[in-house]
């Protein structure tokens, strides 16, 4: 790995963010249209300030549900926006940008209670537009982040809309399961709306652990948590069920589309990490909350809670 590397917290390194080849893990190096990994004479095209560091064969794996996802978006009218989180009243997507406005916050507040002011280096995974990293740039942290989703409206091609200086971002087209990244480089690490689309979650929080420094954090935030298996199965049916009425079929999906609060501890745990939980109601409201959901909608509907990971080891 590079040796201008220094682990300081809250320092950048020299060779910030720190990408690495996707196929042999060695650094790479700028050049003028991209990044060259010197140990196996690889080349990665850098489009529209997007680093392409996917490998041609996971690309490939990816491209059917990504297409079917950019499409799903696109015709449910996600766009970037400038503001994000906030958006006007009226906005079709309002409660959920509502909720999203409320997670940051408390994420950003409990990020800041562990590591401190900073600046932090953060690592935003799957950024989407990159509204986070807009956000964590203008508090003055280091932001790199990456996605397999480059929409010019939706993905990370769509952060110049945000941001006034794009190349103050770094941004990777990268798998979030096999980051291009040193190890031990980023003080937080965001997975925002994420984690339930990972095909495999505890190969991933290894991964974040792994670009991680010691004391520092992992924020999982906005993946949707059911107590029940079967709840979170209705779930998904009822969404493909609904795409394929309105699509004639059913789009490949990323991942299970949920996660399970029996498995959250052992899920993070088993990767390496210290967990809390933040924002899951007492026993009394949750058992009420289910009665109700469960009246009005057949079943229980998902909860949001705020996973804070902490890297001691």
């Amino acid at each position: 790995m590079s040796e201008t590397f220094s682990p300081g917290p809250g320092e950048p390194p020299a060779s910030w963010p720190g990408w690495c080849c996707s196929y042999c893990a060695g650094p790479l190096q700028g050049d003028a249209h991209g990044l060259v990994c010197a140990r196996e004479g690889r080349w990665f095209a850098t489009q529209d300030g997007v680093h392409r560091l996917l490998t041609h064969e996971r690309r490939r794996e990816l491209q059917p549900a990504l297409e079917a996802y950019q499409r799903v978006r696109r015709d449910e009218g996600w766009r970037v926006e400038r503001g994000l989180p906030h958006v006007p009243s009226g906005h079709p997507h309002g409660p959920i940008w509502r909720r999203r406005a409320r997670h940051f916050a408390r994420a950003r507040a409990l990020a800041r209670e562990r590591l401190g002011p900073g600046p932090w280096r953060v690592l935003d995974v799957g950024a989407g537009c990159a509204w986070m990293s807009a956000r964590f740039l203008a508090d003055g942290h280091h932001v790199a982040a990456v996605d397999v989703n480059l929409d010019e409206q939706d993905g990370l091609l769509a952060a110049s809309e945000l941001i006034e200086d794009p190349l103050r971002l770094p941004r990777a087209e990268a798998d979030m399961e096999a980051l291009p990244l040193e190890p031990a480089g980023m003080d937080l690490v965001l997975a925002a709306g994420v984690l339930h689309h990972a095909a495999r979650p505890a190969r991933t929080l290894v991964e974040m652990r792994r670009v991680t420094r010691r004391g520092g954090i992992v924020a999982v935030l906005d993946s949707p948590v059911y107590r029940r298996a079967v709840d979170g199965e209705t779930m998904v049916a009822e969404r493909a069920e609904e795409h394929r009425r309105r699509y004639g079929f059913t789009p490949p999906a990323f991942g299970l589309g949920y996660l399970l609060w029996s498995e959250l501890a052992g899920l993070f745990e088993g990767a390496g990490w210290r967990l809390e939980i933040h924002g899951w109601p007492g026993r009394a409201v949750e058992i009420a909350g289910d009665l109700i959901e469960t009246a009005r909608w057949g079943r229980r509907t998902a909860r949001f809670p705020i996973l804070i990971g902490r890297r001691d080891g």
